[in-house]
């Protein structure tokens, strides 16, 4: 195993200092191919190569066309969330200053498929030198009639702006990007209705990942067919892994998902000391320990949006758990009753640990305020934000019992 042998999502270098250059040499060869299709032919292309979101949520993403394309409201939007604010993800800015026209390329191609006429890239706050180029980018595009109206001939008016948001992580939930583009708080709202039937301004709307889109090109110029034959069934395609931690080379390695963690630890120079585990997919995603080394990083085993953060034997788990609630304490909306007194509570168990009988109690107590957030919140962002921890704490429990009973040598040491 081994990454792929021609990288095709990460190819290029940086394009910032020679932008005029590669805009002239992009050949647009998924545009001019789905303008010679209609959308049925190309969601039915998109369904074919099973791809699937990239952001975390991994929803096919022909269904989510076809869901826009048959809604009766003919006002219909595109946007791309590049709003990136989950700890240890930065695949879509290395998408971004690398390859940005396979992104509106594939949001052209969006518009075109279920006729939407504006469309809107929402970034991280600190992507200013990206929004900059994107809005040159974006204006020679409208001076080469492939934005604006009547698009290459074809009779459909599509256009793009670019915002960038305010730096909160509950940005990048789908609901509160589309607040925060209205000009409202960034602030998740309730579902059912889902945003592929009133999304943002109430209207139907596809909104997918940066690295998502990147797919979509590659998928309307080389094939479905070509797609699938990389990775596993349920994880077909070329997918950005966020390398960090206590690793010797962090950064970002482009593989098929049939990779493990163990080919991206050796790919990445291995770890800096023995490995004790990995948070996939993040702070809010899934523990995996030694025994989880060989397990492919599918869609299924929690892949998610491919960050892998790395711990070795000199971390103690209950620093991290108390680390992960106080990120999730700190970012979450606050819009509920649920998520706000739970993640009170949560954060008070982490920050008192050492007036705790026992780890039971400890684990029960934590375990139901999760439970109460997965049923009762309004977003899934408070739950996920409150599994890490008792994770932690089934894996780790000596390093809890160390806090609980008279303090940890290990975190005394680091300060």
């Amino acid at each position: 195993m081994r990454p792929l042998p021609t990288p095709v999502l990460t190819a290029n270098a940086p394009v910032a200092d020679r932008l005029r250059e590669y805009y002239l040499h992009y050949p647009f060869h998924a545009l001019q191919k789905a303008v010679a299709l209609s959308p049925h032919d190309i969601i039915t292309e998109l369904k074919a190569s099973g791809l699937r979101g990239r952001g975390g949520a991994a929803y096919p993403l022909g269904r989510k066309w076809e869901c826009v394309l048959q809604q009766p409201d003919s006002v219909r939007y595109i946007v791309a969330n590049g709003e990136e604010g989950e700890p240890g993800t930065f695949k879509d800015r290395i998408l971004l200053e690398r390859n940005p026209l396979t992104v509106l390329e594939a949001m052209i191609i969006a518009a075109y498929t279920v006729r939407a006429r504006a469309g809107y890239i929402y970034l991280n706050h600190s992507y200013r030198q990206i929004e900059q180029a994107l809005q040159t980018l974006l204006a020679w595009l409208r001076e080469d009639q492939r934005l604006g109206g009547n698009i290459l001939k074809r009779q459909f008016d599509f256009d793009i702006q670019v915002r960038r948001g305010p730096s909160r992580y509950i940005s990048g939930e789908e609901t509160a990007l589309f607040r925060a583009l209205e000009g409202r708080r960034a602030e998740p709202s309730s579902r059912p209705p889902c945003p592929t039937e009133q999304g943002l301004w109430h209207k139907p709307t596809i909104i997918n990942n940066i690295e998502t889109l990147s797919c979509v090109a590659l998928i309307l110029e080389k094939g479905s067919q070509w797609f699938t034959t990389l990775g596993p069934a349920g994880s077909h395609g070329p997918k950005l892994f966020c390398l960090s931690g206590d690793i010797k080379n962090p950064g970002v390695i482009e593989a098929a998902m049939d990779a493990s963690l163990r080919d991206l630890i050796t790919w990445a120079g291995g770890t800096i000391g023995t490995f004790k585990g990995a948070m996939v997919s993040g702070p809010s995603g899934s523990l995996f320990l030694p025994d989880d080394l060989d397990k492919p990083l599918t869609v299924q085993n929690g892949c998610g949006n491919g960050t892998v953060v790395v711990f070795n034997d000199t971390r103690c788990a209950a620093d991290l758990a108390r680390h992960v609630t106080d990120f999730f304490f700190t970012e979450h909306c606050g819009q509920c009753l649920p998520g706000r007194e739970s993640m009170k509570q949560a954060k008070s168990l982490m920050d008192n640990l050492e007036h705790q009988p026992s780890l039971a109690p400890l684990q029960q107590r934590y375990g139901e305020l999760h439970t109460l957030l997965l049923n009762s919140s309004k977003c899934g962002l408070c739950s996920s934000g409150t599994a890490m921890a008792p994770a932690l704490m089934q894996a780790f429990p000596a390093d809890f019992n160390r806090h609980i009973h008279g303090g940890c040598a290990v975190c005394e040491s680091a300060t």
